[in-house]
């Protein structure tokens, strides 16, 4: 399963598999500090694990823990928040057992102003940007980040034959070949951007996907049957 996983995505910064109502949370040092008892304790390494989430409040206003991300985050109004909850209620049951960290709100994507939202798989955080809520597809656009999430659960064994009927080439110690024509133009940045692409494809256009690619589209069906079933 991990060397799966690093074939497909090449990096190995999630060596640990979580659950859908899990998040995972990476090693990191903690610094010595005094408990309200008055224990001390002494600076140490925890190790990464899976953190069961708790919390249903998944509106965050601030994102300050995002490192990396050079956007300006943004308050939630309501009606933003209630247009979100009511696409989100639409999806797919099994999409919907992955639970979400947090659903933060920014301006735009600093490297693509026309990227309507970015997924950290990882921490199970979603960002949606201004663009999001100026698409006629806010519902398609959901569905396509859950899938970044919902990938890392799935059987290896199906998504490797998925991938392969999609048309990529793996070869030890090289970056995944993309397939010479993809179901949209970004599919081919990625494995996990084709897979995103190719379920939102499933839902808001069978027939579009069936004339495409039916062997990829019997994948995808069997992929969720076996969620449904879960």
């Amino acid at each position: 399963m991990r060397q799966f996983i690093y074939i497909l995505f090449l990096w190995s910064s999630i060596s640990l598999a979580c659950e859908p109502n899990e998040t995972h949370v990476r090693e990191q040092w903690i610094k010595p500090y005094t408990r309200s008892d008055g224990t001390k304790v002494l600076g140490h390494i925890r190790s990464e694990h899976c953190r069961v989430i708790s919390v249903h409040n998944y509106f965050q206003d601030t994102g300050s823990e995002i490192k990396g991300f050079k956007g300006k985050f943004k308050a939630w109004t309501q009606s933003e928040k209630a247009l979100v909850q009511s696409k989100l209620d639409e999806l797919p049951s099994w999409l919907k057992k992955y639970k979400i960290a947090s659903i933060l709100r920014a301006s735009s994507h600093p490297g693509n102003p026309k990227n309507p939202a970015l997924t950290i798989p990882a921490s199970k955080t979603i960002i949606l940007f201004d663009v999001f809520f100026k698409s006629s597809k806010v519902k398609d656009v959901l569905l396509h980040e859950l899938a970044h999430i919902a990938i890392w659960d799935l059987d290896p064994v199906q998504l490797h034959q998925f991938f392969i009927s999609n048309g990529w080439t793996y070869q030890k110690g090289n970056r995944p070949t993309p397939p010479t024509k993809v179901i949209l133009p970004d599919s081919a940045h990625s494995p996990s951007e084709d897979f995103a692409n190719t379920l939102e494809v499933y839902y808001s256009n069978p027939k579009l996907l069936k004339e495409f690619n039916l062997k990829s589209f019997s994948i995808l069906e069997e992929i969720i049957k076996s969620k449904d079933n879960r």
